[in-house]
This record gives C-alpha cells, sequence and structure tokens, in this order.
C-alpha cells in the first residue's frame, strides 16, 4: 500500500450523460471518449479550469501531480508534453520503452520553456527580470515519472517528491480511473466532475457519441459510498470559485461538481 498521503487523490474528469437504451428504468452511462480523444469540440472553460486547478499548487515550493495511463498521455499534443508545471505521471506496462520516449520528451520541454523563459526575462527591464527571477525560484517544475501501476506511482511521488509535493490528481483513461476508485487513500478520494451536455439535450435528447465510459454512473456513486459536495467544498478543494451552476460556451453547457468518498 502507498504511504500516508497529505492530501486525498483527486479524480479530475469531464463526462457527458448517455442514456442506455432498453432498460426497465432510465439509467444514464457517463461517457468520457470517442477514438481517443474527448467526444465534444474543444470547451476553453473546462480546458483552462482543467490546466489551472491541476497546474496551481497548495503552496510555494510545490509541484502538483497529474496521474494518467499512456494513451492519456499521448492524447496531449506533442508540443505540449509533459504538460508544464506539473509532475506527469505516466502508467503504463511498457515502462522502459514508455520511460525512454517520455524522458526525451521531458529534455525537449525543459529546453522549450528554458528558451521562453528566456526570451521573456531579456525583454523586460532590469528591475522586472530581478523579479521574475524571484518569482520562478518558487515556480512549480515540469517532471516526469513513468510506473507500472496506480500503487506505485503514488508511492513513487511520495518516496521522491515528499515535501515538494502537492496535489495528486488521476486524469485518465478509464482503466485508471477504476483503479483509482478502488484505491483506499488515508486522506481519502474525491471527484472534481466537468458535466457536459449539449444545448437542447434535455429537451431532445440529443447526445455525444462515445466509446468510452467513466467506470462509475453518477446515479450509483452515492449508493456505493460518495457524497455531493457543496459548491463551497469543491471551490475549497480546487482553489477557486466552483457555483455548480449551467453554463453555456457554443454548443455545450457546463457544470463542475464534486463527490468525496465518505465509507
Amino acid at each position: 500500500m502507498p504511504p500516508p498521503s497529505r492530501t486525498p487523490l483527486t479524480l479530475i474528469v469531464a463526462t457527458t450523460p448517455i442514456p442506455i437504451p432498453n432498460t426497465p428504468t432510465p439509467q444514464i452511462r457517463l461517457g468520457i471518449g470517442l477514438n481517443g480523444t474527448l467526444p465534444w469540440p474543444r470547451i476553453k472553460a473546462d480546458m483552462t479550469f482543467f490546466a489551472r486547478v491541476t497546474s496551481r499548487p497548495p503552496s510555494p515550493g510545490t509541484t502538483n501531480a497529474i496521474i494518467m495511463g499512456r494513451k492519456t498521455y499521448d492524447s496531449v499534443p506533442g508540443n505540449l508534453r509533459p504538460l508544464a508545471k506539473r509532475i506527469n505521471t505516466v502508467i503504463t506496462r511498457d515502462v522502459d520503452g514508455v520511460g525512454e520516449r517520455v524522458r526525451k520528451d521531458l529534455e525537449r520541454r525543459r529546453e522549450k520553456l528554458a528558451s521562453s523563459s528566456s526570451s521573456a526575462s531579456s525583454s523586460s527591464s532590469s528591475a522586472g527580470a530581478v523579479a521574475g527571477a524571484g518569482a520562478g525560484a518558487t515556480e512549480p517544475e515540469t517532471d516526469a515519472l513513468v510506473c507500472s501501476g496506480l500503487e506505485e506511482a503514488i508511492s513513487g511521488l511520495e518516496e521522491k517528491y515528499a515535501d515538494k509535493l502537492g496535489k495528486m490528481f488521476v486524469i485518465g483513461g478509464a482503466e485508471i480511473y477504476g483503479a483509482a476508485l478502488r484505491e483506499k487513500m488515508p486522506a481519502g478520494v474525491r471527484i472534481v466532475m466537468t458535466n457536459v451536455e449539449k444545448v437542447g439535450y434535455r429537451e431532445n435528447g440529443d447526445v455525444f457519441q462515445c466509446d468510452t465510459f467513466f467506470p462509475v454512473d453518477r446515479e450509483l456513486l452515492e449508493e456505493r459510498g460518495w457524497r455531493r459536495a457543496s459548491a463551497e467544498e469543491v471551490t475549497e478543494w480546487v482553489g477557486e470559485t466552483v457555483t455548480g451552476e449551467w453554463r453555456e460556451e457554443g454548443e455545450v453547457r457546463i457544470q463542475m461538481v464534486g463527490y468525496e468518498r465518505v465509507d
């Protein structure tokens, strides 16, 4: 088992309702993917929310970890891998092969980030450059770790980063989410979920096509030992205001909610 964690394990996921046909009572599955990517068009509000929440450390000098499967890692655009200001923790059966590829990605990414930082500094005033250097000393680092399973990932993060480790987020895919939902963490397990619907779904039943699903249906969460958190609680979890209200962006509408395991 992983060592005692100072922070809950948080699953961060966007889902869309997919009704299950021919069932005695209405049932809904939660779709999360289609053909290795998201089922819906780019949702700027959700993408920026994900970036802010996962990269915002709980205290200066710490860095958050994002835990994902190899396919999820590969779904990130190549020029953004590994994601900056986070410890990208990749779970795969091919630790050696994927590890070498991730190492090379990390080297290129760090070089690019260093070049960008240098260019920004050279265009600043002397006073601004000094201030920037001071701020950079406490910026979250960009790093990567490759492991064979979730327990190994959690243990590796706790051991390697110790007091420098911030929050731990599981970001997919379905198999990794399933393992996280089964994990017994001393500090608990939480879900921060973005509900995604087509505008008009409630009226006409129009849905996104999905071939990958979250391992548990929303209606069954409470029956399986979970409770719906208040908007104030989710706000505290993520470090920014979450109202729980629906808002529209283009052809979709989204809502951020949270769940906490209580069993």
